[in-house]
């Protein structure tokens, strides 16, 4: 603004009626709009400056009747100023305070005995503009401080010289976990980790009047690292040379690089070191890709497999089934392609399964992916399972046996026909378990084969042989002989139990008897022991008694009773002999 011809508004705080008139006729002079308002005292001042009235200056004179103490004056002035610039009137000797007046706000000072009007209009001009640069200084201070304050950011400032912190804002304190207090007794060194230091001392050196910015490491004061990319700057701070820095916080950016490096890493010991051969190629079989695995798979190089179509290594008998699955991914994302033969190196043919999926929208793919698993071995694991499959029906409908197949883990008992041949069961309506055939066990049997049931699955036997009776669909029991072995894991644990039932009842009837007819035949000799000793007995005592009596005639007597004994003992033998000779028939 042009004050010389603009309106100018001014407070004179003066109570000599003769230096007021001066004044306005200084002014006058240099000014052609002026308004002046007067205040004898500063009582006055104070009720004029509270008002709603604004000044473009403030003149004032030392020397006021209601105030003994100048500094004390000048104070209470530029508190009542609201920013409006006061120029102090002096005399000669109040010179030394003048001067001083300006540490306590006064914008200039002049004497009275020098004043005119040149210099009056000067140093009207100059305070207020110098007043309206103050003004707009201490609003960007007060902006600075408010953005400095509060920033999301985290932001300090660093004396260039020793690096001790000189200021630093809320955020920064909250990310490290220090107080305001903490800090001002802190170096920014304190901070650094140990395997950046050399990195940021270095920096600090070159870039010493600088700007610069670069990635850091630092702790928290919970010992929790952190990265971050900062920005400093070199500054003016309190009278120091110093550096604000602000901080952005990229722990979570390092940490995401991490996991995508690490990601990478499993990408490719997945993708380039796995037992899966993985192909990229379109619809026609033309491929883009092949990983290094052809090699241990095939024994073809990538770089070489890569070169022919898709189609040309699969067996031609297989083409057309491959064709057609890859066909499938028109209107499906991924689908599994049935084996399928892939011709190696030497000309042989490895089985291979395969998982396709249709990623010609993504651009980084941009071709079908196919998984291919090496199933070689497998299928000729399961031609022989098959075969051995087959063998073992056609051996468990052959024999009159009841093959039995049982899952422990799962509690699983499984059975041929034999079980209904036998048995009379059904076997598709039987429950398959191990409770219901131990429930088929006769109660007297059941206690001992359940022992060595529990003996077996701890000692894992060789061979398994028990004899048990077995209940019948119609109630009745069959003696059974169950032959069994045990199937262990390759950790020894026992996993199933593969057993045939043999059903021995005729033989046990037979043994039965021939046990029943053993114990005629000790009937029989206990017979010939008892029955046949006591006639034999009479006999022999006779004879002994005929050398006791000469007369013939008692001898007579004596003859007759040994020929009843003997035909008793003949009709004894006889009986005997008739009866052995039937045991003997029947045992036959």
């Amino acid at each position: 603004m042009n004050y010389s011809s603009g309106e100018l508004k001014i407070l004179v705080v003066e109570d000599h009626i003769g230096d007021y008139i001066l004044i306005e006729d200084y002014l006058n002079e240099e000014h052609v709009k002026i308004h002046l308002t007067r205040a004898l005292t500063f009582t006055e001042a104070k009720e004029k400056l509270e008002s709603n009235e604004r000044y473009n200056l403030i003149l004032l004179d030392l020397s006021l009747p209601d105030v003994d103490d100048n500094e004390t004056l000048v104070r209470n002035m530029v508190a009542l100023s609201n920013n409006t610039p006061i120029i102090v009137l002096t005399g000669f000797a109040n010179k030394v305070f003048g001067v001083k007046t300006l540490a306590l706000g006064i914008s200039d000072y002049l004497l009275k005995d020098e004043l005119n009007a040149p210099q009056l209009a000067k140093s009207i001009y100059y305070s207020i503009e110098r007043k309206k640069i103050d003004i707009k200084l201490s609003e960007s201070e007060r902006k600075y401080k408010s953005l400095f304050d509060a920033s999301p950011l985290p932001m300090w400032v660093l004396d260039r010289h020793t690096l001790q912190f000189l200021n630093v804002n809320q955020a920064a304190m909250h990310m490290y976990g220090y107080s305001e207090e903490e800090f001002m007794q802190m170096n920014i060194r304190d901070l650094w980790s140990e395997d950046f230091q050399t990195i940021i001392e270095n920096a600090w050196q070159k870039n010493y009047h600088d700007s610069f910015g670069m990635m850091v490491k630092h702790h928290k004061k919970s010992g929790e690292v952190l990265y971050l990319e900062i920005t400093s700057n070199p500054i003016e701070f309190d009278g120091k040379e110093a550096r604000v820095t602000q901080a952005k916080n990229i722990t979570a950016q390092m940490a995401a690089e991490e996991a995508l490096i690490s990601s990478e890493k499993r990408f490719k010991a997945l993708v380039q070191d796995a037992s899966d051969l993985i192909m990229i190629f379109d619809f026609e079989g033309n491929m883009s890709y092949v990983s290094p695995s052809s090699n241990q798979i095939i024994g073809i190089l990538d770089s070489e497999m890569v070169k022919n179509n898709f189609f040309y290594y699969i067996h031609k008998d297989d083409v057309e089934i491959v064709k057609n699955h890859i066909a499938m991914l028109q209107d499906k994302k991924r689908i599994q392609i049935p084996s399928y033969r892939i011709k190696t190196s030497a000309n042989k043919w490895r089985y291979v399964e395969t998982i396709v999926t249709n990623l010609t929208d993504d651009e980084s793919v941009n071709g079908i992916v196919a998984n291919c698993r090496d199933i070689t071995e497998f299928i000729k694991q399961e031609k022989k399972l098959i075969s051995s499959l087959k063998r073992y029906d056609t051996v468990a409908k052959a024999t009159s046996d009841t093959i039995t197949d049982y899952d422990i883990e799962n509690d699983k008992m499984y059975y041929n026909e034999g079980i209904e041949s036998v048995f009379g069961y059904d076997k598709n309506a039987i429950e398959n378990s191990g409770k219901w055939w131990n429930e088929k066990l006769h109660p007297e049997d059941r206690d001992r084969v359940e022992g060595y049931s529990k003996y077996v699955r701890k000692e894992k036997p060789a061979n398994i042989q028990v004899e048990y009776r077995f209940k019948c669909a119609d109630g009745t029991y069959k003696y059974i002989l169950d032959r069994s072995y045990i199937v262990v894991d390759e950790q020894g644990n026992a996993i199933r139990i593969i057993g045939a039932m043999q059903d021995i009842t005729e033989i046990q009837n037979y043994i039965q008897t021939i046990e029943n007819h053993n114990s005629r035949l000790k009937d029989i000799a206990w017979t010939q022991s008892h029955v046949v000793r006591a006639p034999l007995a009479r006999i022999m005592g006779i004879i002994n008694l005929l050398q006791n009596f000469p007369d013939i005639s008692e001898q007579a007597e004596l003859l007759d009773h040994i020929i009843t004994s003997a035909v008793e003992l003949d009709d004894i033998i006889r009986n005997i002999t008739i009866k052995t000779e039937n045991v003997s028939t029947i045992d036959k």
